[in-house]
């Protein structure tokens, strides 16, 4: 993750939501918005979700184990 480039505050996103929205699914890299500088949610473009959910439910198994 690129702090400089993947991160944004809370007010940014919602003073810009819609171009960083837009810049998430062009660049297909995941944004983390932090809120009072803590890291709040991480935004991926959707189509890294079947993938994403792939290996946490895997991960999720091993754990079971």
């Amino acid at each position: 993750m690129d702090i400089q480039n993947d991160v944004c505050s809370l007010q940014d996103f919602v003073v810009d939501s819609e171009n960083l929205i837009r810049d998430i699914q062009a660049n297909q890299r995941p944004v983390m918005v932090t809120s009072n500088g803590k890291p709040g949610v991480v935004i991926i473009p959707a189509d890294f979700m079947p993938s994403k959910l792939k290996a946490l439910t895997a991960i999720c198994d091993l754990s079971n184990v």
